[in-house]
């Protein structure tokens, strides 16, 4: 039950972006998903590394989806040096469990994908990403681990665990935790994040 507690716990300090050989593997999304049911408030947990989010840096990470039908908007945020960073965007479900998300920075727009490979709605989440680099015939991971509240439950726990003994194309060891604690989302000011990162 808490094997993912205890790898999350050893790894921490892992900030390497997780780069593989050849092209984005094939992925399951979750049978059925529902896209309004997914909407609210999901408090990240853990993730991949990733140089678009600013690595390990930002804390208190959350994002908050509103959903209409298969469209919607998203606000994503996190805490650096007791500063909120957030960035806004737009939502469209374009197939089931996979959903863009489109975000607009002077007059350009820039579109990811997010793959729901398990969740339960009410209180985690295990999310996908992939970008292929044709290039160099590499490919980069992108996952996040998200709780419907600052702290997973055992039931919840549970179900990441088992979710992680039968994953082939995600490694529970190499999230990195995020922080929720009082100090970490300590932040009196914000800022609206106005460049691409990466």
């Amino acid at each position: 039950m808490f094997r993912f507690v205890t790898i999350a716990v050893l790894f921490a300090a892992a900030t390497s972006e997780v780069i593989f050989e050849g092209p984005c593997p094939d992925i399951k999304t979750v049978d059925n998903f529902e896209f309004e049911a997914y909407g609210g408030t999901w408090y990240e947990m853990a993730k991949y590394p990733n140089a678009g989010e600013e690595n390990t840096k930002g804390k208190c990470t959350i994002a908050e989806y509103t959903v209409n039908g298969d469209k919607g908007k998203v606000k994503n945020s996190h805490v650096i040096d007791a500063v909120r960073h957030y960035i806004s965007g737009d939502l469209t479900l374009v197939a089931p469990g996979k959903i863009m998300l489109t975000y607009t920075f002077g007059g350009q727009s820039k579109n990811s994908y997010l793959n729901i490979l398990d969740t339960d709605y009410k209180s985690y989440s295990i999310g996908y990403s992939c970008k292929y680099f044709k290039d160099g015939n590499k490919h980069q991971v992108f996952a996040w681990i998200k709780s419907r509240s600052k702290k997973l439950d055992c039931e919840a726990k549970y179900k990441i665990d088992n979710f992680f003994r039968t994953s082939k194309v995600l490694d529970s060891a190499k999230f990195v935790v995020n922080e929720h604690t009082d100090a970490a989302c300590s932040a009196p000011t914000t800022k609206t994040i106005t460049e691409f990162l990466k």
